[in-house]
């Protein structure tokens, strides 16, 4: 069966075991409208999406299409590729059809990433998928690395990477709690070439840049198997050092991370986080600087409240402009994924129905609930208002990961003796330094084409208005694999707002309408001859059409209903559908 028929498979299926869409998508765990546009032909279903409902219908399920077959076998090797082929696919930089849309940036730039290795002076292992085990390391960190009422903004890539050349030389339980805390299970098969290719070829990748350099003091040798096989999977640089000279190992240390940050992040480390026991530090940085497809237009930037909590609101500056974006929303929240040029990556928002309602969201995030507003989400127009943001901060990660469950790497227990058998060393402190800003900043600009026609993007659209706290990240669209990850909750730079403004500015905000088309009137709908509302519009396959008229006129509104709509849109079925009905 081809992937194509899956949804006649699937309305099959449905009828002999007598189960509503509604059934299905309980039972699956995954939303009604996505069973309708399977169903319909308007989408074809990811693979992730079959495997699912396959496995809860007791389909029998197979693919012929030679891509499918292709993409299946890519699949079934990714238990045996090197972490060279995950990042590869991570960062997978394919142009697309998109690509054509006007071209403009928002500046995304990252950070650099220490841990400390001292002289000791006194996993829910799920999966063998990369990304799987990216995202899940992701939402455990975020979770223990946040504060209430703060913002926070972290690159799991690169404390992941971080974390993998220490697991390279750690041993016995330290060794099995690494592979815990970062969800591995064939920790054997991971090789970092995608590091090599992006260093000797960096001029192929002006968007992303990823580091890492180990740190000796002149005093330590280093066993030369660690050396060698860090060299080759995660291309490392080895830089030796004397950290008794605090002045120079700074001065070293620093200027390296500001080369690889292009200026971005000037100080990694401090003096008082270097003193005689420190032997040897493990740093990473990425930087990346992401260029939206479709630009936002300064002139439409304006100032508008925050709503941090009920004591705090901030005037701070909101990004506007209309766009067709991958969108979701039920009781709870809405979703956003706007994408960037040159890749398949997007920058995505989580937005909370509830003004003040982010922590709920949070105690629900997960690798799970990742998956299935991925694949629920579809195109849809979108009113777009989102903060210009600018967020800088220096975290020291250390208690977040022994939370995770990485404990005995901080205590004079652990066993790193794959790193060195010279002294015992333990992990002391895990530096995260971020830097990130979102604006409207142009770069480059092109003349936007869409061919055909989309009839869900017809005059409706979604208010999307992020003026109050959020969950935001950067995924990768193939893989689905978390970049960069934080929340928003309080703007850096606002206008604090007066005590006397607060509550009408809240009872202002609770008037506003986020329906969809709340700025226009919506079309009447006629369908062979019949009013029909927006979502049997939605549903309808465009295959099924046979002749589609748009019209302004009010006369041609008036052949229908005497009722006040924004035109007409008269639709006619092939007539074999008719006959059907």
């Amino acid at each position: 069966m081809k992937k194509e028929d899956f949804g006649e498979k699937l309305i099959e299926v449905r009828r002999v075991q007598g189960l509503t869409q509604e059934d299905v998508a309980k039972m699956c765990r995954i939303t009604v409208r996505t069973i309708q546009r399977i169903e319909s032909g308007k989408v074809l279903p990811r693979a992730y999406t079959i495997k699912t409902i396959s496995e809860n219908l007791g389909i029998s399920f197979f693919e012929t299409s030679n891509h499918i077959v292709k993409k299946k076998e890519q699949q079934s090797n990714r238990k045996t590729q090197p972490l060279s082929w995950y990042v590869k696919d991570l960062f997978n930089l394919k142009t697309n059809s998109m690509q054509k849309i006007s071209i403009l940036t928002a500046p995304f730039i990252l950070f650099g990433f220490v841990l400390l290795l001292v002289l000791n002076s006194e996993t829910n292992a799920q999966t063998n998928d990369y990304s799987s085990s990216l995202n899940h390391y992701s939402f455990d960190l975020y979770r223990n690395a946040k504060v209430e009422k703060e913002n926070l903004f972290l690159s799991p890539l690169s404390t992941y990477y971080a974390l993998l050349m220490l697991h390279e030389g750690s041993k016995k339980n330290t060794k099995d709690e690494f592979e815990k805390v970062l969800y591995l299970n064939n920790s054997g098969s991971l090789m970092n070439n995608y590091l090599h290719h992006i260093a000797s070829e960096s001029g192929k990748f002006p968007d992303l840049k990823v580091s890492n350099a180990i740190w000796l003091d002149t005093s330590l040798v280093v066993e030369g198997e660690y050396s060698k096989s860090v060299s080759q999977k995660y291309f490392s640089d080895f830089k030796q050092t004397e950290f008794a000279n605090k002045e120079a190992a700074l001065s070293d240390m620093n200027r390296w991370v500001s080369e690889k940050t292009n200026g971005r992040i000037n100080e990694i480390v401090s003096e008082s986080e270097i003193d005689a026991h420190v032997k040897l530090m493990i740093s990473n940085v990425v930087y990346f600087k992401g260029e939206w497809l479709l630009k936002f237009d300064k002139k439409k930037t304006t100032s508008a409240p925050f709503f941090t909590n009920l004591e705090n609101q901030y005037k701070i500056d909101f990004m506007n402009m209309f766009e067709s974006l991958r969108y979701f929303e039920n009781n709870e929240y809405q979703f956003i994924s706007k994408p960037y040029k040159n890749s398949d990556l997007s920058f995505c928002v989580i937005l909370p129905k509830e003004l003040f309602g982010i922590e709920e969201i949070e105690k629900k995030m997960n690798n799970d609930f990742l998956n299935e507003i991925l694949d629920s989400s579809y195109y849809v127009k979108t009113a777009l208002s989102i903060p210009k943001l600018k967020l800088e901060s220096s975290d020291e990660l250390s208690s977040a990961l022994i939370s995770a469950g990485l404990k005995t790497a901080f205590t004079s227990d652990a066993d790193f003796s794959g790193i060195t058998k010279e002294a015992p060393v333990q992990l002391s402190k895990v530096l995260h330094k971020t830097w990130f800003e979102l604006d409207e900043e142009k770069t480059e600009a092109a003349a936007a084409t869409e061919a055909g026609v989309r009839i869900t993007g017809l005059p409706s659209y979604k208010v999307f208005k992020a003026d109050h706290p959020f969950v935001f990240f950067v995924v990768d669209n193939q893989s689905k694999a978390i970049l960069f990850l934080g929340r928003y909750v309080k703007p850096v730079n606002g206008e604090k707002i007066e005590e006397e403004s607060l509550i009408p500015n809240l009872d202002k905000r609770k008037q506003e309408k986020f329906a969809a088309g709340n700025r226009e009137r919506e079309p009447l709908i006629v369908i062979d001859e019949k009013i029909a509302s927006q979502a049997e519009l939605r549903a309808l396959n465009p295959d099924d059409i046979e002749s589609f008229h748009a019209s302004k006129d009010n006369k041609e509104v008036a052949k229908y209903t005497s009722k006040d709509y924004d035109g007409v849109i008269v639709i006619t079925l092939k007539k074999k559908l008719q006959k059907q009905e």
